[in-house]
This record gives structure tokens, sequence and C-alpha cells, in this order.
């Protein structure tokens, strides 16, 4: 009896017949790079063998800037049909290694913050305790608070948090509100095994950070690292900086990235655009130096397709998310081709 072909059909993940480089990148269902879908539920992430999962979270209920985040997990989606699972750089296949997953996305509740983040800890907990490794997309910068409150209760101790931002989204709260995208770090900061001493500012730059905020550092000891200090020290000493800040005591770290840490020429498709930030190869090479050291999530905020015809800042978003997954697939390569 003849072999049954199954080279007609695409769905997600791998080609379910031969290698087909040119239908890879172009057929099939949206997920992210094309891999699996499974759903944030502990016992079936386990049954796939997955190490990694991806999760949108495409909300944007507290943004006062420019909008359109709400879209960035679905761009970020789209952008990575440019790639297969071969990450090139650090020679291994991430759907081999990490079992990688698509885990959908967070179901926002329009207009209510404080439930849309109970779901959306309770989708990170599931990736977390099924033994896989969250990357989160946001959304607004206020999709951090979620994450970092998740973790911080999942972890046995004290946990670190890295910051990447043009801005220092450190304020007390927004007219009231304290699950705004300019309160992340104050959040993170209050968690009760969340010294300030261990949180990382990076990359701080531009007029748009209040008084306010900068009094809020000031006082809780929280450490920054501007955007002149890295032009003054260099990558190297940077990064040799901020590891000696949030993994000094912590028993865990997250990890998140404003796009907006980068200069609007690479990312202009963001929230609150900035000039003169860091260039993608520079925070490349630092996520790539945080991931080896040790994340427990990570966390890619402020894509806005819709001001970014040429989705750069979902480009980017893209690579990030895969150098952090290259690291955690293969943290002996070499990191180039």
């Amino acid at each position: 009896m003849a072999e049954i072909q199954h080279d007609h059909y695409r769905t997600f993940g791998r080609r379910e017949g031969e290698n087909d480089f040119p239908n890879t990148l172009l057929a099939g269902i949206r997920s992210f790079m094309g891999a699996q879908v499974v759903p944030p539920i502990c016992e079936e992430l386990e049954a796939a063998g997955v190490k990694a999962g991806v999760l949108g979270m495409p909300w944007e209920g507290t943004n006062t800037c420019r909008p359109g985040t709400s879209y960035g997990p679905r761009a970020i989606r789209d952008t990575s049909e440019a790639y297969t699972p071969y990450h090139g750089e650090f020679q291994v296949d991430l759907f081999d290694e990490l079992g990688l997953a698509d885990c959908g996305d967070v179901s926002i509740v329009p207009g209510n913050a404080a439930r849309t983040f109970e779901r959306a800890e309770r989708c990170i907990t599931e990736i977390y305790e099924a033994g896989a490794f969250p990357i989160i997309f946001g959304g607004d910068d206020s999709c951090p608070i979620p994450v970092t409150s998740a973790i911080s209760k999942l972890i046995d101790g004290q946990m670190g948090y890295v910051h990447l931002d043009s801005h220092m989204d450190t304020a007390a709260d927004v007219a009231g509100e304290t699950l705004n995208h300019a309160c992340p770090v104050s959040r993170a900061a209050e968690l009760p095994n969340v010294d300030p001493h261990n949180v990382a500012l990076v990359g701080i730059n531009g007029p748009l950070n209040p008084r306010e905020e900068r009094e809020y550092v000031d006082r809780t000891g929280i450490q920054m690292i501007t955007i002149w200090d890295i032009d003054e020290w260099g990558i190297d000493k940077t990064v040799e900086r901020i590891l000696e800040i949030a993994w000094n005591g912590t028993d865990g770290v997250v990890l998140h990235t404003d796009l907006d840490v980068m200069d609007q020429g690479f990312t202009s498709g963001v929230t609150t655009p900035e000039c003169g930030g860091l260039t993608p190869r520079e925070v490349i090479k630092m996520i790539r130096a945080f991931v080896k050291q040790g994340v427990d999530a990570y966390v890619i905020t402020e894509c806005s397709p819709v001001h970014d015809q040429s989705n750069k800042a979902a480009r980017v978003a893209c690579r990030l998310a895969m150098d952090a997954l290259g690291v955690r697939a293969n943290p002996q390569g070499t990191g180039r081709v």
C-alpha cells in the first residue's frame, strides 16, 4: 500500500510533509514563528513538552500617549513569518530544543485593568509552573505589572527586575490609577520580596521623565543607568553593572524591554518614541547576557504597528524574543553565524 503523503496543506508548526522552505515562510495559520499552539494550561503544556511559551497581552487600557499597542502581539506574530525555527547564530532549532509553543493571548477585559491583570497572572503562572520560560508580548507599558506580580509569588526568595526603557515609569499613580503604564517599576519595587536596590532602570533618556518619578527613584534607592552612562561606559561595562544590581542576592529576575529604549529611527512604531536611544544591536547584546545569567520571564512592550508601516518595532521585538530563546536553547552557542 502506497504511503499517504501529507504535503498538500499547512496548519502551524512544522510542515506536515517534506521541508519546503518558501512554503514554511509564507503559509499556515499565524502563530509565533509557526510554533505549535498550546493554551496556557499547565497539564497541556507539560504533555506537549513545552519549555518556552509566548503569550500575547493585547492591552493598552491605561495608555496616555499614542495608541495602537493592542495590535502589538499580532504584529510580532505576523513579522515572525520571515523566520524558521532554526536560529543560525546559536546553531539550534527552537522547536526541537524548547518545544516552543504559542500560548495565544490573555483574554482582555476592556476598561478593567485589575481583572485583565488577574487573568494575565493566571496565564503566566500556568506557563511557569509547567516548567516553561514565558515571553510576553504587550501591549502598553503596564503589561509588566502582572508579570512581576506573578513571578514574585512563584520564586522562592528575592526577585530582581531589569527595566530597559527611555522613561523611568516610576509614577506612584496617574490620576489615582495605580495600574497605569507609567507605574510598572513602582509596582515591582513595592512587591514584598523585591528590594528597590535590585531594580535596574536602563537607557533612561529624554525630557519626558517627570520630577516626581525621579524623586521616587532617589527616595527608594532604585538603580538608574541613563543613556549617557551607557555612552560613557560602553555596553560591556553597562551589562556588568546591571548584573551586579539585579542578580545580587536574588533568586529570580524579570526582564522587560520597552521598545522605545531604542532610537526612534529603529523603532518608530512605538507609543512614546524618543531620539538618541540605544541601537537594536546594543539591546540584543544586553538581552543575551541577561538571559544567559538567568531570567524567569521576559516581557516586551509598546509595539504599535499603526504608527509603523515598515514594521520596524515588530521586527526588533521578534528578534529580541528569538535571541532570548536562542540563549535558553543553547547557552553555550557562539551567538555568531
